[in-house]
């Protein structure tokens, strides 16, 4: 399995700023569940949503006796369209200072003209739509509270057009851009966003999408690992772009020269707004 170099995380600098509930949507195993360990591990109380009940309940009180945390379940169906809103409403009466998007999975191999139309409507709504109607829910509310995190889990497949898996490209590559430009209208408001472009990750959708097609699981990353690097980079970067298929070797560029344009738009944004206020 491939490694990540991990930065230091200041976990009771993460806990005041981002507790004391944590919202993981895509909670019930894979990267969801790591990113319920390791907030459940600093103390944060979680909400975790999917569709699996049984699966968000083992979950729980799994963490719950192992780390003496609170947690609630919420059921919900990502691909329906008002989800993201009933999310901020269903936690309205708790302290909720870190959103976590991590619904979004589709299989490879998909022909966008041999689908019908509803599927790819339905990744789009949940991949569009519902991050969309639960950021700008929960932001609100961090902006109102004076701080605040929002995690986005985009992936690769999302920094160019790719075949077969039309929709999940497109989707991604949307959130990718959600977040960036959330990152720099967000400055100096003490409210964070970061965006995943995720790899490969040895989760359990990987191996039920691959099961017998004889995989070479090693080359893939451990998702407690991209889920690490992702909180240690919240407030720190607006992408977190892991090298990861055949042009890997130029991710760091890729990143590096996608931020200075985010910046470079952010001082040509602020300038007009100014002149437009004057």
């Amino acid at each position: 399995m491939r490694k990540i170099d991990l930065p230091e995380l200041d976990r009771a600098a993460f806990t005041e700023k981002y507790g004391p509930w944590a919202v993981i949507a895509g909670a019930s195993d894979g990267t969801g569940a790591c990113y319920a360990q390791q907030l459940a591990a600093m103390g944060i109380n979680l909400v975790l949503v999917s569709r699996r009940q049984a699966a968000l309940d083992a979950l729980g009180e799994q963490l719950a006796s192992e780390h003496g945390i609170e947690f609630r379940t919420l059921v919900a169906d990502l691909t329906e369209p008002g989800a993201g809103g009933r999310l901020v409403e269903a936690t309205a009466n708790l302290d909720v200072g870190l959103y976590i998007s991590n619904a979004g999975a589709d299989g490879a191999g998909n022909s966008f003209f041999a689908s019908p139309v509803d599927r790819s409507l339905r990744l789009l709504t949940m991949n569009a739509a519902n991050v969309l109607e639960a950021s700008h829910g929960f932001g609100n509310r961090f902006l109102a509270r004076g701080k605040g995190g929002i995690v986005v889990m985009s992936s690769g497949a999302g920094l160019g057009g790719q075949p077969w898996l039309v929709m999940y490209s497109a989707t991604k590559a949307f959130e990718l851009n959600f977040v960036e430009s959330l990152w720099a209208e967000l400055d100096g408001q003490n409210v964070d966003v970061i965006g995943v472009a995720a790899p490969i990750m040895d989760t359990p959708t990987l191996r039920k999408a691959t099961e017998g097609l004889g995989m070479d699981y090693s080359m893939a990353y451990d998702p407690a690992d991209v889920c690490a690097l992702a909180l240690a980079s919240l407030g720190k970067e607006p992408l977190v772009l892991v090298p990861d298929g055949p042009d890997e070797a130029k991710i760091p560029q890729i990143q590096a020269e996608r931020k200075t344009r985010l910046l470079a738009l952010a001082e040509w944004g602020k300038a007009y707004t100014a002149a437009a206020d004057a």
